[in-house]
């Protein structure tokens, strides 16, 4: 409406370079938190020095450099140059990267999905399994499986069921391994399984090429997690046969850091959102990422001393992951009385339930095993 009433008040051949001004003026007041060229911690410390718009990081170059001195990054010009030109393109051409609804449809559809050897999964999480921008997030008590889910999907990405046309060598995958759950002997005891099932005749050689390609990064803490996330960019414009980014588990690094500053904790997960997704669109990726559950209660009863389990990590994350799938253990399952059904090695069952979803009616669940192959259905054998 501002632009009509602008275009009515001004003299024919005024009107429109006058609204391209009013649009790049109002592009420039963009908050800098905004910004996806400019890192949170490199925004707050901007923001502590007074620039708090685009506008104001481009009228003062040197404030993005004290700023990154501050972080001591090498090249300070060079690096801060790069950032500037960045912040130019995000405020100058903000819609000429714009895409159809037809091309982001039929782009998603090229991609194939990730197929797990659990086909009831794959039933219940659908597209969510399909690479791109989305998150997926795995959350449920200790034991459920989680990081049995997470190893089954990189095992699933690296050896897929079809193999696509021209690409000769197996895919990769990168585990970022926050709580040090990750446990190579059992990695490559799912993958052996699956190289079994999906190629047959596959010998040592092969499963060693798996595990070559299955990158595991252990950190202790939420700053190196963030700082890994950060560096990831480069690693995975180099590693173009990556499918796969898992961060195992979220929630370990940030559940008992940043109590006294909620706001930059909020912050930080919400970049550390914006990062998963954007290398899931830029280089197709499936991104999981694992979390904790915690114990709510009804602030308003305090008679009531009973609470919910809810995932943790706040509302704030809460609204990033396009999916949400909760894993739960069924302690006192049934097999029944068949002779199939007792012949059957009878591990672990679990349910997954779908929580969260952009694309299903979420409540709907299935039961899963556990066995030494990794994540099967329950009619399963061997």
């Amino acid at each position: 409406l501002a632009s009509v009433v602008i275009c009515h008040r001004f003299p024919h051949g005024s009107s429109g370079h006058y609204c391209a001004e009013r649009c790049g003026l109002a592009m420039e007041g963009l908050d800098l938190r905004a910004l996806r060229a400019i890192p949170t911690p490199v925004a707050d410390s901007l923001l502590a020095h007074g620039c708090r718009t685009a506008g104001d990081v481009l009228a003062n170059p040197k404030a993005l450099q004290h700023s990154l001195i501050g972080f001591h990054v090498e090249d300070v010009e060079d690096v801060a140059s790069k950032m500037l030109s960045a912040c130019h393109r995000e405020v100058g051409d903000a819609w000429k990267s714009a895409d159809s609804a037809l091309q982001l449809l039929k782009s998603g559809q090229d991609r194939p999905l990730l197929v797990l050897p659990c086909i009831n999964l794959c039933s219940l999480l659908g597209n969510a399994l399909r690479p791109g921008g989305a998150i997926l997030e795995v959350c449920g008590l200790p034991g459920t499986g989680k990081t049995q889910l997470c190893m089954q999907a990189c095992a699933a990405a690296q050896i897929p069921r079809i193999i696509a046309p021209g690409s000769g060598r197996l895919a990769e995958a990168i585990y970022i391994d926050a709580e040090g759950s990750f446990v190579p002997r059992r990695y490559a005891q799912i993958c052996q399984a699956l190289l079994d099932e999906r190629r047959p005749g596959a010998d040592s050689t092969d499963l060693e090429r798996v595990l070559r390609g299955m990158h595991v990064c252990r950190t202790y803490d939420a700053t190196e997690l963030y700082s890994t996330l950060k560096q990831l960019s480069g690693f995975l414009a180099k590693r173009t046969q990556v499918r796969a980014l898992i961060v195992d588990s979220l929630a370990f690094s940030f559940r008992h850091e940043f109590n006294d500053n909620q706001a930059q904790r909020a912050r930080i997960l919400m970049d550390i959102a914006s990062m998963l997704r954007r290398y899931g669109a830029d280089y197709h990726l499936n991104v999981v990422v694992t979390n904790h559950m915690t114990t709510r209660f009804n602030r308003n009863d305090c008679s009531n001393e009973s609470g919910w389990l809810v995932p943790a990590l706040g509302e704030t994350w809460a609204h990033q992951p396009s999916t949400q799938l909760r894993l739960e253990r069924i302690s006192n399952y049934q097999w029944g009385g068949s002779a199939q059904s007792a012949a059957l090695p009878q591990g672990p069952v679990g349910q997954a339930t779908l929580t969260k979803s952009v694309e299903r009616v979420v409540g709907q669940s299935c039961n899963f095993r556990i066995t030494e192959a990794g994540l099967r259905d329950l009619d399963w054998q061997a």
